[in-house]
């Protein structure tokens, strides 16, 4: 074998000797560089979990309907963790739909329990007017009538805000459940298209 064909045929060998090892070495960096993402989305998911995911469970329906702009932003920043999320509990984060019926069920007992509160506080008040305006005489006078008339107004304007509110939220907590846009409603008096939920 003459001197000058040795290196030839050794650099022939040689390039495809390296051309394997860089394509080795480029595989092996992408599936490294695959794996830390895994992981780094992993650990955003548990994070998510562990932080935002108790909080919106223990919130009222007033709260938790406070969560979505948090949750909307969540969801453009970090969109990766929050499918890994839902693909692994199978629910929409971070409003499960038995988190929001839970919230949406206690909304509702707390209006029923202050609907119930209010009308015993003021048949107690219109009482104790009454009584007052029978023992000075002016129970069937002008001012007599209408302090009772006022107190009239006061509990049906009292019931009015807190209904609306009531209305509000509970439209807003069903359509959450449901996955949908939180429906627009306006800060008027209350109208047809406000039925309870």
């Amino acid at each position: 074998m003459p001197l000058g064909e040795a290196p030839e045929t050794g650099g022939r060998m040689i390039e495809p000797l390296l051309a394997t090892l860089v394509l080795v070495v480029l595989v092996v960096a992408e599936r490294a560089r695959r794996e830390r993402r895994r992981q780094h989305r992993e650990r955003l998911a548990a994070l998510l979990l562990t932080s935002v995911g108790p909080a919106v469970a223990r919130a009222d329906g007033r709260e938790l309907l406070g969560w979505r702009s948090v949750a909307t932003a969540l969801r453009e920043v970090l969109p990766d963790a929050v499918r890994t999320i839902e693909r692994g509990t199978g629910q929409p984060f971070p409003f499960p739909r038995g988190v929001v019926d839970d919230a949406h069920a206690r909304w509702t007992a707390d209006w029923l329990a202050w609907e119930r509160a209010h009308d015993i506080r003021f048949r107690q008040r219109a009482s104790a007017l009454e009584a007052e305006l029978r023992g000075s005489g002016e129970v069937d006078t002008a001012s007599g009538q209408a302090r009772l008339a006022a107190l009239d107004d006061e509990k049906l304007q009292d019931y009015q805000r807190r209904y609306e509110e009531y209305v509000r939220v509970g439209k807003a907590l069903a359509a959450l459940a449901e996955g949908g846009p939180e429906p627009r409603v306006s800060a008027g008096p209350a109208t047809a298209d406000r039925a309870a939920p």
